[in-house]
């Protein structure tokens, strides 16, 4: 952990030394943009509307843009060519527009197949407490402090690596930060990756760190007083097993710190002015991590931010039951949707919440008025056990929906293609009307690609920098190229279909499926490989930073006094522990489908 590896083809290299708390990295110059390309003769798919369909194109590559795209043998490497232009013959290669991963946490690649089978609200207690920087991190209670924010560098560039190997072009990073030193070491790992990059502090305010991440027990009261008395908790009564003083059981939402309040909101403008560079691909995005650990104050100074920069914002809206649980029992309107609205955050330009799983027809409704887009990460869903997002429903009601893989503890990986595969196949178990499905070609090219960048306002409209997400003229050249001769693209079918729905053989002699990417007109992935990163020296990085394998029982609840207790107060918000039920219970009804089992509590 204590060595400097080069991980990039200039001199940028990380230092692992445990106690670097600053972290050493030298930042290496974007990637050269190379000469103009003109793409001969490649397949491209149509438009969704017409799935099954392609054409033949030339398209030109220059200046950051595609500069022609024309009918395949049209354009002249002399005529329509600027000085200098390489042609590449595509007649084995289909273009497809960048993806975008709309919600993800790159730190979590340290954790990966770490955490036993939790819901959100236990497994993210663990995700918190296993990081590198956790209690349980690379140096015990002092990780916080000691942790080198090269570690995040390092896991944004793993993150990014295997988001670019699946035609990712652009990534929202909703990373947990410290300082601005971890904003930077993020920012140097997507610039000398090359990928457009969003990255969105996540930060709270809450007075008691993660109080607000567990639902109340309905009947909090009536379990206090059941063991402790009708006076309540108090010095010397019996412990309820709760998580507030005394183990009692919480009645009311935690507090926020003001002082938190301030440092967050200055952390954002002071990485939105040091960093925040769109036409060079880096993105900064204010991301408050929930409506329930993000106070009145933080949303509403979080807008103004935005307003004042021009900020996209993101945030997790609406993941789980126990989420819409809280917003009944935290935020003034009882939904989560209407306190973003009536914050000011859900209505600024450029919002995207992530998961969206248990939203009401009237947060639909508000969702899609404030032209907000709900991030669709069906790998954590289920994993986690949060639900079902109902896509179909979304749509019809004019919402925008984008794909995300979200973090690699919860998904656990950042492979766009398994993203749409899963995206694709879900709705069919929606809906006997199978008229409604989607087809691959829709989930490839509107909900992974179009509808991504429209979220991240690239969708050509005024004071924008461009139009992502589309083969078009004129559109960024944010696109990737696939080899139709590949093993995983065979027989010939509808290639489209077959890299959404299909699976990518890794084999020596397979060949590699994906060719080549481009980010804004640079060449940032060729022959299946990154142009700009040592995989191999990342590899070693990555072995040699955690050199034992853990066993995902230490991850148990039960394991820590104050995960147990949230456990405890999880199970009887949850009527998971109908035993211990006394008291007044208000009962709740939720969007039903989003499970298997029945939503609705009694």
């Amino acid at each position: 952990r204590g060595c400097a590896h080069a991980l990039t083809g200039g001199s940028a290299t990380m230092d692992l030394t445990l106690d670097n708390s600053v972290g050493k990295f030298s930042l290496s110059p974007a990637p050269p943009a190379g000469p103009p390309t003109l793409l001969r003769g490649a397949l491209v798919p149509n438009d969704a509307s017409e799935p099954g369909k392609y054409t033949r194109r030339d398209v030109l590559i220059a200046d950051g843009v595609l500069k022609r795209v024309a009918p395949g043998g049209t354009l002249s490497l002399d005529v329509d060519c600027p000085p200098g232009t390489v042609e590449e013959d595509c007649s084995e290669r289909m273009l497809v527009p960048g993806f975008v991963n709309g919600h993800t946490h790159s730190v979590e690649h340290w954790a990966r197949g770490l955490i036993k089978p939790l819901p959100l609200e236990m497994w993210v207690l663990q995700l918190i407490r296993h990081e590198p920087r956790g209690e349980e991190g690379w140096a015990g209670p002092e990780s916080w402090i000691k942790t080198p924010a090269a570690a995040i560098a390092v896991s944004a560039m793993h993150c990014g690596v295997e988001a670019l190997l699946s035609g990712t072009t652009a990534i929202m990073d909703h990373l947990l930060c410290r300082d601005i030193k971890d904003v930077e070491a993020a920012v140097f790992a997507y610039r000398a990756l090359g990928i457009r990059a969003y990255i969105a502090p996540m930060l709270g305010d809450d007075l008691e760190p993660y109080v607000n991440y567990v639902p109340l027990a309905r009947d909090a009261k009536g379990r206090n007083e059941s063991i402790c008395g009708p006076a309540g908790p108090a010095p010397g009564c019996p412990d309820c097993g709760g998580l507030c003083a005394h183990g009692a059981f919480r009645t009311e939402k935690g507090e926020r710190d003001p002082a938190k309040t301030e440092a967050n909101l200055a952390l954002w403008r002071e990485a939105a002015e040091k960093f925040h560079d769109p036409a060079n691909g880096i993105n900064i995005v204010v991301g408050p991590v929930t409506a329930y650990s993000a106070s009145i104050e933080l949303l509403r100074g979080a807008a103004e931010i935005r307003k004042e920069f021009g900020l996209c914002g993101h945030i997790h809206l609406l993941e789980t039951r126990a989420q819409a649980l809280m917003a009944r029992q935290f935020l003034p309107s009882g939904s989560a949707v209407k306190h973003l609205r009536d914050t000011g955050f859900l209505q600024v330009p450029g919002t995207t919440c992530g998961h969206c799983v248990w939203l009401d027809d009237e947060e639909i409704a508000i969702m899609a008025e404030c032209d907000a887009t709900a991030v669709h990460n069906p790998f954590s869903n289920l994993r986690l056990g949060s639900g079902v997002a109902p896509l179909h429903k979304y749509a019809r009601r004019g919402m925008n929906v984008c794909l995300g893989a979200d973090g690699a503890c919860s998904s656990d990986g950042q492979d766009m293609l398994e993203v749409a595969k899963l995206a694709n196949i879900l709705p069919c178990v929606a809906t006997p009307e199978y008229r409604d499905w989607p087809t691959a070609h829709y989930t490839a090219l509107v909900l992974g690609a179009a509808n991504g960048y429209k979220g991240i306002l690239l969708e050509g409209k005024p004071g924008q920098i461009g139009k992502g997400g589309v083969l078009e003229e004129g559109a960024l050249a944010d696109l990737s190229s696939w080899d139709l001769t590949a093993l995983s693209l065979l027989p010939r079918t509808d290639p489209l279909s077959l890299l959404v729905q299909g699976s990518r053989t890794q084999a020596p002699g397979a060949g590699s499926t994906l060719d080549c990417a481009w980010v804004n007109g640079v060449r940032v992935v060729k022959g299946g490989s990154p142009v700009n990163v040592d995989v191999a020296a990342l590899r070693e990085v990555l072995r040699a930073a955690q050199g034992t394998y853990r066993d995902p029982a230490i991850t148990d609840p039960s394991t820590h006094d104050k995960t147990a207790r949230a456990e405890t107060e999880y199970r009887a918000a949850m009527d998971l522990d109908p035993a211990g039920a006394t008291g007044e219970r208000p009962a709740y009804e939720w969007p039903e489908h989003c499970t298997l089992y029945a939503a609705s509590q009694n």
